[in-house]
């Protein structure tokens, strides 16, 4: 079991975050009158409403928390680019600080503020975990995952290349684990309210910490059949890189 999280630990790890970013998702809406704080589209067509209707107010929380996101993208890019800390564990601490800070904001706050701390953890995550076994993929919004998740069976369907299958059985697998990680959230509010809810997001935070502690361990020699599978992988893989090449000719 720790050698197959070892091999698949990017895969894994990104699935498991993609349900955070599930809950996150899920319990903004539930908690915060149906405020998403995960992405800037529904965002945006709030302000354009806001112009529209001149409701100036609720212009300036939601101008606030497009800047608060873009913050959150600033400092994750800024972080992996330009320090030496371990970006994955710091993730997991941003979103569980912006989960707790999410819980103790009083009642009385706009539903819009009450989840600025997730506007802010979500970019950072997605900043961070914004991809996996070498495709581009979203953690906090799903849109795209499940576009390359059709397009991906469409295209093994077609063409029987394992590759296609690999990037939709990663983009289906994220899809999935975001839905379940949001039923969690939702479940979480509808169970324990708004504060106990926020802290049911530590659990599957706390299995992507042990994940990567799993991932740090020192490899165990393979067995023959291990080896022999893995050969078998990088042969697949230098095959994939051959006709990628031939077609750039």
């Amino acid at each position: 079991m720790i050698k197959t999280i070892q091999r698949r630990l990017d895969a894994i790890l990104h699935w498991n975050i993609s349900f955070v970013g599930g809950f996150l998702g899920g319990y903004a809406i539930l908690s915060h009158a149906g405020v998403f704080g995960s992405a800037q589209t529904g965002n945006l067509m709030e302000m354009a409403s806001n112009v529209r209707f001149m409701e100036w107010e609720e212009l300036g929380l939601r101008l606030l928390a497009m800047v608060i996101f873009a913050c959150g993208v600033i400092a994750s890019y800024m972080l992996t680019n330009y320090t030496n800390l371990h970006m994955r564990k710091l993730a997991i601490w941003v979103d569980a600080a912006g989960l707790g800070l999410t819980a103790l904001l009083p009642d009385w706050f706009s539903p819009i503020a009450g989840v600025y701390p997730i506007f802010f953890c979500s970019a950072f995550q997605w900043g961070v975990y914004s991809g996996a076994d070498g495709f581009n993929s979203a953690t906090v919004f799903i849109t795209n995952n499940f576009k390359q998740s059709v397009l991906g069976w469409t295209q093994y369907a077609l063409t029987k290349d394992k590759e296609f299958k690999r990037k939709a059985v990663l983009y289906s697998n994220t899809v999935l684990m975001f839905f379940l990680g949001a039923l969690l959230g939702v479940t979480g509010v509808a169970a324990f309210g708004n504060a106990l809810g926020a802290c049911v997001g530590f659990i599957p935070l706390a299995v992507a910490r042990i994940f990567i502690s799993i991932g740090e361990l020192p490899v165990e020699d393979e067995t023959p059949e291990e080896t022999e599978e893995e050969a078998e992988e990088m042969l697949e893989e230098a095959k994939i890189l051959e006709k990628e090449e031939k077609k750039k000719i």
